[in-house]
């Protein structure tokens, strides 16, 4: 065998061994053995720079099913440099997840924009322009929410706590009765229900034990809710005791939820409800305030994403009704999970909706029956470019719990307890009073009652505004803008129920050049004639009326100062009409000052007699004493 041969037979071993590679991470990938199969597609993409899009696509999902944005966003920034344009709707989706999940935003923002015009779907662009807007304004107010580490958490996954009384109850997959049997996509026990007390001040959760023995399987139990008089409980749990998770259907597991009875400290009466599946995944049981609705999630035929949250009616005799999908007002092309309903408000968490990255978390409220608003994100801390989710709150709404895998967390996924002011929010719009034009970038600012600033924001390109104040608050607002009138309004009372929004406190700015003449040599107030009493200086209630003019743009402008020039009308001597018209202006200046001006504001005063008479009462000519009193006047000269 010549030197040739040879080689090429060491060329198709080598290709054969990489071709065996890349099927045992295939299969590795279809078992969902994702942390094996990542570092299997790693290797091989290093050794033979195959940029097969299929090979790709299968690295980046390892990494990201992982919560590894890094590690995806590499093999999916490639993918995209090869494909561009034709990438699929979904990659491009979870390319925009992996970047704001490195904090990447102006890159993200651009490819969510490239998202929604393939998209072509006016609505979905509304819902973004106004979900950004609010996330922007959160950003801009700072939060209501203060969030902390629990002591509780461990190395391995804690999340989805459920209030128990005074209890909560959450999943784990620490000190598991099945710790030494591992969970193959991400390499962690699998999961089971403890109960653990809380201490009143801090939030924590001490003295954890295992939940109700008889929920324990061999495999993953997780997510529970519980009725209102606790007897009752709702829980997830894998949907085969032999756990053998379907391929390549989306990369969920097979899930189902199982609802039973809990009596004496015990469980009995346990059912499977009636939608759930072999062939989809039922989950992340939540119920309504009243009980006769149960939300949950479910990768069903016929949903909008990877997973959506559906709804069931809960019949008297505890049947369960036909699920019914949320809509598209809550549910996207990505994931929604985790429902949690509490005082007329669905909470979820969402990839598919504007936010920070991975699983930010939503409010919705319920506008009529299982009609929804649109969700709102929460905003940091409670949202990171992680995951979070899980999210539970009091009925005070004042506290409660939730879990995220963000960086400085203990373990894979954490439990945090969050206190929360109590916020509201006030919006508008500021405009033009003369043109009815909407105002950007004018400021609005919020004073308590003691006259002091609280906080401030600015209009946006619409005119439009946003604001937090504290609940049950009474402040004033005052609006303005450089050559722009302020605008004021007082005694804006919030209420007392978190989040409302209190809509329509509006604001009028007048523009600068509608207060003032300008005749190309000099600008003066615009006021109507100071007018004065035949030979005489007095101010009088007409004239005063005029002042308040001058007053009012000496108040709203403090940068201007101003020169009083006094007019007579042509009666009477020249040289009495200068000492009338200087007695006039020098009684303008005293009523000004009066009435608060300041004294370096007013830079001179001069009386011109009959000098500059306006029409046409010269001496000598009959005019009506009307005619002759628009020649008595004072003009006020703007100096800047």
């Amino acid at each position: 065998m010549n030197r040739y041969s040879l080689l090429f037979l060491a060329i198709f071993a080598t290709n054969c061994i990489y071709a065996q590679s890349v099927n045992h991470a295939n299969q590795l990938f279809e078992e969902m053995n994702y942390t094996e199969a990542a570092k299997v597609y790693e290797d091989y993409i290093a050794k033979t720079g195959d940029e097969d899009i299929s090979v790709l696509k299968r690295a980046g999902d390892s990494h990201y099913y992982l919560n590894e944005n890094e590690g995806a966003l590499k093999w999916y920034e490639k993918l995209y440099q090869i494909q561009g344009e034709a990438i699929e709707d979904r990659y491009l989706f979870r390319y925009i997840q992996s970047l704001r999940g490195v904090e990447n935003y102006e890159e993200s923002e651009k490819l969510t924009q490239d998202y929604l015009d393939r998209k072509n779907d006016s609505e979905q662009v509304e819902n973004y322009l106004a979900q950004k807007k609010h996330l922007d304004s959160l950003n801009e107010l700072g939060s209501a929410f203060n969030v902390k580490n629990l002591d509780i958490n461990s190395k391995y996954s804690e999340f989805a706590p459920a209030f128990y009384g005074d209890k909560v109850v959450f999943s784990s997959s620490q000190a598991s009765h099945n710790s030494n049997k591992l969970y193959v996509w991400n390499k962690q026990p699998y999961l089971n229900l403890f109960i653990a007390e809380r201490t009143k001040e801090e939030g924590e959760l001490v003295n954890q034990r295992q939940f109700i023995p008889e929920v324990a399987s061999r495999y993953h139990d997780a997510t529970v809710a519980f009725s209102n008089n606790l007897d009752t409980i709702y829980y997830t749990r894998n949907s085969k005791e032999k756990f053998q998770p379907f391929k390549e259907k989306d990369n969920v597991n097979n899930f189902q939820i199982i609802k039973g009875v809990i009596k004496d400290g015990g469980l009995e009466e346990t059912e499977s409800l009636p939608f759930n599946s072999e062939d989809y995944s039922v989950g992340h049981p939540t119920l309504s305030d009243d009980g006769d609705y149960l939300f949950f999630v479910s990768d069903m035929p016929g949903g909008y994403g990877e997973t959506d949250i559906y709804v069931s009616e809960i019949a008297s005799d505890g049947t369960m009704g036909e699920p019914q999908n949320l809509g598209t007002g809550i549910n996207t092309e990505g994931r929604e999970m985790f429902p949690y309903f509490k005082e007329n408000t669905l909470y979820f968490s969402s990839d598919g909706h504007y936010g920070l990255g991975g699983l930010d978390v939503f409010s919705s409220k319920i506008t009529e029956e299982l009609e929804f608003s649109l969700p709102q994100n929460l905003g940091k801390p409670v949202n990171s470019s992680k995951d979070d989710f899980s999210f539970i709150i009091t009925e005070d709404k004042s506290e409660g719990y939730m879990a995220s895998n963000r960086a400085e967390g203990k373990g894979d996924d954490d439990i945090y307890y969050f206190t929360r002011e109590c916020y509201q929010y006030i919006t508008g719009t500021v405009k033009d009073s003369i043109t009815g034009e909407v105002i950007e970038d004018a400021s609005i600012v919020l004073y308590n009652k003691f006259k002091e600033e609280e906080r401030q924001t600015t209009s946006d390109e619409d005119g439009v505004y946003i604001m937090a104040v504290k609940c049950d608050e009474i402040s004033n607002l005052v609006a303005s803008k450089e050559n722009y009138t302020s605008d004021e309004r007082e005694d804006v009372a919030s209420g007392s129920e978190y989040l409302d929004t209190i809509k329509g406190i509006d604001f009028s700015l007048i523009p600068y050049e509608a207060l003032i003449v300008d005749d190309g040599e000099e600008e003066k107030i615009k006021v109507d004639p100071i007018f004065f009493e035949f030979d005489k200086s007095e101010i009088t209630p007409r004239a005063e009326k005029q002042l308040d003019s001058v007053l009012y743009v000496l108040e709203e402008f403090p940068d201007i100062s101003i020169k009083i020039e006094s007019h007579t009308d042509a009666r009477g001597t020249d040289e009495y009409n200068l000492q009338l018209s200087q007695r006039r202006a020098e009684a303008t200046k005293k009523y000004l000052l009066e009435q608060g001006v300041e004294l370096h504001r007013i830079i001179s005063i001069k009386g011109y007699g009959e000098i500059e008479i306006r029409n046409h009462c010269e001496d000598g000519v009959y005019c009506t004493e009307e005619e002759h009193e628009e020649n008595r006047r004072s003009d006020f000269i703007i100096v800047h």
